[in-house]
């Protein structure tokens, strides 16, 4: 009979300068920003992120090899800090990513759009070339579309791990109903980003910030007076405003982690990151928007 060694000391003490009490820290309040931004096309994502300063690495993953995403932010004052990589297979964002964290050379990473990214691994898992423009039911089991959120969680939580501020930007999706038998007083957003269900509710967990991007008609205040009374109407007038829904809202998904009480407005409309810093901080809105 072979003889049988004994294991002893299996968990060894770690090195004091490893202690876990160590690492007992104050409130991190400086941590970079991890956000979410969604909207249908044509909203002002692209704008949006545009403002974030510093150096900025976009990940495009939106198909082709030549995607035009960033056509919006092509002036000579954006091809100086924003640089851009379309991605041709999903194991060049671990590449992407040590670039960022080793090179120093940028800021801020975005991911445009995590919709692309999450159908390029869909795609790569079915080996197909292209994946269909209107997803048939039975496309893939649900064994396969479990592999793709634990594929992107992989990916994503890396680039959350890095020491820059991080960005995804995602189509828009109306998810099921509210469930039957639940409280209707309850707030239960029903659209957000358009991901699978389950992938979704982790990035919405992940993340600091949820916004969405939509457009509203530009409302003009016209004065009329009558009997002598001057009256103040809001008539729609020329344009629209471009907006970024911020506060809680019972149809879409919007988050900020803030302390309870700390004020915050339905919508921003021209959205910056200057904007959404100063919400995040508790400061009223630059300009008084």
């Amino acid at each position: 009979m072979p003889s049988v060694t004994k294991q002893t000391n299996v968990v060894k003490a770690k090195p004091k300068s490893e202690n876990v009490l160590d690492r007992i820290a104050d409130i991190d309040a400086d941590a970079p920003m991890r956000m979410l931004v969604y909207g249908d096309t044509g909203k002002g994502k692209t704008t949006f992120w545009g403002t974030f300063p510093g150096r900025t690495l976009a990940v495009l993953c939106s198909g082709g090899r030549n995607p035009g995403e960033l056509k919006s932010l092509n002036t000579p004052e954006h091809r100086k800090r924003i640089k851009q990589v379309a991605l041709r297979s999903s194991d060049e964002m671990r590449e992407i990513v040590d670039h960022v964290r080793d090179s120093g050379s940028f800021d801020n990473i975005v991911l445009d759009h995590a919709s692309g990214f999450q159908d390029l691994i869909l795609k790569e898992l079915l080996g197909l070339d292209e994946i269909p423009v209107q997803k048939s039911f039975g496309l893939a089991s649900q064994q396969t579309y479990a592999q793709v959120a634990q594929m992107c969680k992989e990916y994503w939580r890396a680039m959350m791990n890095l020491p820059v501020r991080v960005v995804f930007v995602a189509h828009q999706r109306t998810f099921g109903g509210r469930d039957e038998g639940a409280d209707p007083d309850l707030v239960a957003p029903t659209v957000g980003a358009g991901l699978t269900p389950s992938l979704c509710g982790w990035l919405n967990g992940a993340c600091d910030y949820i916004v969405q991007c939509y457009v509203r008609p530009k409302m003009e205040v016209r004065k009329t007076t009558m009997a002598g009374k001057t009256v103040e109407t809001n008539v729609r007038g020329k344009g629209v405003e471009y907006c970024l829904r911020t506060g809680p809202h019972d149809v879409y998904y919007t988050k900020f982690r803030l302390p309870k009480g700390t004020p915050l407005p339905e919508c921003v409309v021209d959205p910056t990151y200057e904007k959404v810093l100063a919400l995040s901080e508790g400061r009223p809105l630059p300009s008084g928007k």
